[in-house]
């Protein structure tokens, strides 16, 4: 491999000089000695080490990404928004998959803590991850989903108890008088938030009928929820769905049943992944800001200070379909 040796003995000059032309100082070099220095680089085919200069800067030019499926579309989407906004700001992102695991996601937190990343973006398979350790390393962490205020990190998220009692509502407003819940597997703060929002709508609208159940975060065990659930005689009218994924399980499993969507059971996702628009039916699903939110995390990363930011970004809800309304896509707004 080529030094920055080689390259000043073929220039005749100072491993210094050299070091000064590729890291632009911090002395002046003139311009006959720097051209005479790229020149013998092109021809020794030399490329600086990047990770010594960034580490003499300190850092590392490396952002850390953690999600608990990177086989979900949405964290693919994630994944990919994320790459792009952190090479606009000239990062590097690594990502790590904790397939759900806490310990796993874990060892990971502390292989970036070890490899010095810059900053690291959580999707937590916990509720209350601990985070400590990356306060100690004194390495800025955002956690991209709704977070207890006392950890030691930053949070961006969408008002999912919002987001779930305007879906559950416009449910309502089909008309449909048996509404279930198919909310994530855990009790964690945002399958709370689905809750809430959702027994909010509920309680407003007397004479609707409420169930609900419990699937892991995927089409396999969404399908088996619901073909039991949908084979009863007291299925609801239209289900309120926590994730797209889960979402495309009860859309199976209704077609495996014989059941028509929307004439037989109505169906809402949340997260808006791309999938969505490309199920059959297309798929109504509150939409996540996924390109505002990972520009957002770099952003907070990359200007890191001691104290930390809990923002909620804006949602969407996207009307197809699958909910029983008649057009292909109507996209709604919201604060």
């Amino acid at each position: 491999m080529t030094t920055g040796r080689d390259v000043a003995e073929r220039a005749g000059t100072s491993t210094a000089v050299v070091s000064y032309v590729f890291n632009n100082g911090p002395r002046n070099v003139s311009p006959a000695t720097r051209e005479r220095v790229l020149k013998a680089a092109a021809e020794l085919n030399y490329r600086p080490n990047a990770l010594a200069r960034a580490l003499s800067a300190g850092t590392t030019l490396s952002v850390g990404l953690i999600v608990p499926d990177i086989a979900n579309p949405f964290f693919g989407e994630l994944a990919r928004a994320l790459e792009e906004a952190a090479t606009a700001r000239g990062r590097l992102l690594l990502i790590a998959d904790s397939a759900g695991s806490e310990q796993q996601e874990m060892q990971q937190i502390s292989s970036f803590i070890e490899r010095r990343v810059d900053g690291i973006v959580l999707v937590s398979v916990s509720d209350d991850p601990q985070l400590g350790i990356v306060a100690e390393a004194r390495i800025p962490i955002v956690a991209l989903h709704p977070l207890d205020l006392d950890q030691p990190a930053s949070s961006l998220t969408i008002d999912y108890d919002h987001a779930a009692e305007e879906a559950t509502t416009h449910l309502i407003s089909h008309g449909y008088e048996s509404i279930g819940l198919l909310n994530g597997p855990t009790d964690s703060a945002g399958s709370r938030q689905h809750a809430a929002g959702y027994t909010r709508a509920i309680l407003r609208s007397p004479g609707v009928e409420s169930s609900e159940r419990r699937s892991e975060t995927s089409r396999a065990d969404a399908a088996r929820v619901a073909l039991q659930w949908l084979a009863e005689a007291d299925r609801p009218r239209a289900i309120y769905v926590a994730t797209d994924e889960q979402a495309f399980g009860v859309l199976y499993a209704a077609a495996e049943l014989g059941l028509r969507v929307p004439h037989d059971v109505a169906v809402v996702g949340f997260d808006g992944t791309a999938h969505s628009k490309y199920a059959v039916p297309p798929l109504s699903t509150v939409r996540q800001p996924i390109d505002d939110l990972a520009a957002r995390a770099i952003e907070v990363l990359i200007e890191a200070t001691d104290s930390h930011v809990h923002e909620t970004l804006p949602h969407r809800f996207l009307v197809r379909r699958s909910c029983g309304f008649h057009t292909d896509v109507v996209e709604a707004p919201t604060a």
